[in-house]
């Protein structure tokens, strides 16, 4: 008997991080000193507890990192958990050089490495034992004391910097009840957007790579959409949008919707007739995350321009 093993796809560093990075970790400086008693350290967002009993941690370094073999000849290091006021001791102990501690308060406590001022919390340890582990080295160290600081931790996620917004679960509860849904809000943001003319709501919940295609495959971003938004009211007055129905499945919002105006400017190079019109369309709206990412609009030109009498919509070309 035989059997075919399918391979196994490569992943890429870059695939792999923007898996990753979806994750918020810590933002830990781990610190000690050199063999002149000069402090140095690096940053490390997989800091994590291992064990309790015994009080172990762990975190992962870069085989390429020049401090790390520093630290682990002295066997002993403090993780200074740094707080959301503290970004700018990140950016300082992740430049490269021998001067990362220049200009940064710290204590040389008994154990004999750097407590950064005004950390959330410091953990004092020894090198238990070292992994390799692919490009990196995973390191377990043996907590002998830990002391807790002030403010909240920092934390790092999707490439930004920010702290941690924890919910009061009673709080959360009565808000979820009470708030409108996110297909609520997105309709409503885009009701006012194209019937009043109010884009702020719906500006605010566009994502960056926002995308508008039409049924004739044109795409636009979000300016260009506001544009067309703007060219509408200023072509039609009495400009209201209704929403026959809306639906949601799998991250994608279905709208309904039927506009009525008057025709009081120039449109698709037609003049101003004064004449009423009636458009139904449809709107499919992809959100992610909470933020709109990509929409299709479909509707029917002709049905515009029979409402102007420039078209009939039993017309045949001949």
């Amino acid at each position: 008997m035989s059997s075919v093993l399918g391979s196994t796809p490569t992943l890429t560093p870059a695939e792999q991080r923007k898996v990753y990075g979806l994750l918020p970790t810590s933002v830990v400086a781990i610190a000690g000193l050199t063999a002149e008693d000069t402090p140095t350290g690096f940053i490390v967002g997989t800091f994590q507890s291992l064990s309790l009993e015994p009080a172990l941690v762990t975190f992962s370094i870069a085989k390429t990192s020049s401090t790390w073999p520093i630290l682990r000849s002295k066997g002993r290091f403090t993780a200074n958990v740094l707080s959301n006021q503290q970004l700018d001791v990140c950016k300082a102990l992740g430049k490269k050089g021998d001067e990362k501690f220049k200009g940064l308060d710290f204590d040389i406590t008994e154990f004999g490495t750097p407590h950064i001022r005004n950390a959330t919390a410091w953990i004092d340890c020894t090198v238990l034992s070292e992994v390799v582990a692919g490009d990196h080295f995973m390191i377990v160290g043996s907590v002998k004391a830990m002391k807790v600081g002030s403010g909240d931790a920092l934390i790092f996620c999707g490439g930004k910097f920010g702290d941690c917004n924890l919910w009061d679960p009673a709080a959360a509860e009565a808000q979820a009840s009470d708030a409108p849904s996110l297909q609520e809000r997105i309709t409503d943001a885009w009701r006012r957007a194209w019937g009043e003319g109010d884009t702020g709501a719906f500006e605010a919940l566009v994502s960056p790579d926002y995308v508008r295609h039409s049924k004739l495959g044109e795409v636009v971003r979000l300016p260009e959409m506001l544009k067309q938004i703007e060219e509408s009211h200023a072509a039609f007055s009495d400009f209201k949008v209704e929403i026959l129905h809306a639906t949601e499945a799998e991250g994608l919002i279905s709208l309904h919707w039927r506009t009525v105006a008057k025709h009081t400017g120039e449109f698709m190079d037609v003049p101003p007739t004064q004449r009423s019109v009636t458009v139904h369309g449809a709107s499919f709206i992809r959100h992610r995350n909470g933020r709109i990412t990509e929409e299709w609009v479909v509707w029917d030109p002709r049905e515009l321009l029979s409402s102007m009498h420039i078209w009939h919509l039993n017309h045949q070309p001949a």
